[in-house]
């Protein structure tokens, strides 16, 4: 019980903080120059396990959000199919949006590619939520999809 008080707790103040860096709610989680995903290249979440940043010369705009690509290859993929790529529930953490209805910051190494869509997750000094994912993914998946209608239009 200390524990969810203590992640709630976190949440709250890691959402106040990103709402006063940040301004105005957004459905997608961008950062300060309107990148989703802080930058990195969506469709290289689904070629490795590693993330690629992006480069300013491949980018499009797509639902509200920038994305930028490392290749144009990739990018050429993405116009393809956008919906493959796109990271779910905004690009906010996955789990937060399960666990306590809230939008969340991520870290964009931290990922889960699950039933063939893109998960971020938050990774910091607070925790790991990836790793608390794990745990039970088909319940936070399903949660986090009942949620997210609720969640999708609240600040940050």
């Amino acid at each position: 019980m200390k524990l969810c008080r203590v992640s709630q707790l976190s949440a709250l103040i890691l959402t106040m903080w990103f709402n006063l860096a940040y301004g105005k709610a957004n459905l997608n989680n961008l950062d300060t120059s309107g990148f989703i995903l802080k930058g990195y290249d969506p469709v290289s979440y689904f070629q490795s396990t590693q993330p690629q940043k992006g480069l300013p010369q491949f980018k499009t705009t797509y639902q509200g959000a920038t994305y930028l690509f490392s290749s144009n290859s990739n990018k050429m993929k993405f116009l393809k199919n956008p919906n493959k790529y796109i990271p779910l529930f905004g690009g906010w953490c996955a789990y937060a949006v399960a666990d306590s209805k809230s939008k969340v910051d991520i870290d964009p190494k931290s990922f889960l590619i699950q039933d063939g869509k893109l998960l971020v997750f938050y990774n910091g000094l607070w925790a790991d939520t990836r790793k608390k994912w794990l745990k039970d993914p088909n319940s936070f998946l399903k949660n986090a999809e009942q949620n997210w209608p609720a969640v999708q239009n609240k600040e940050p």
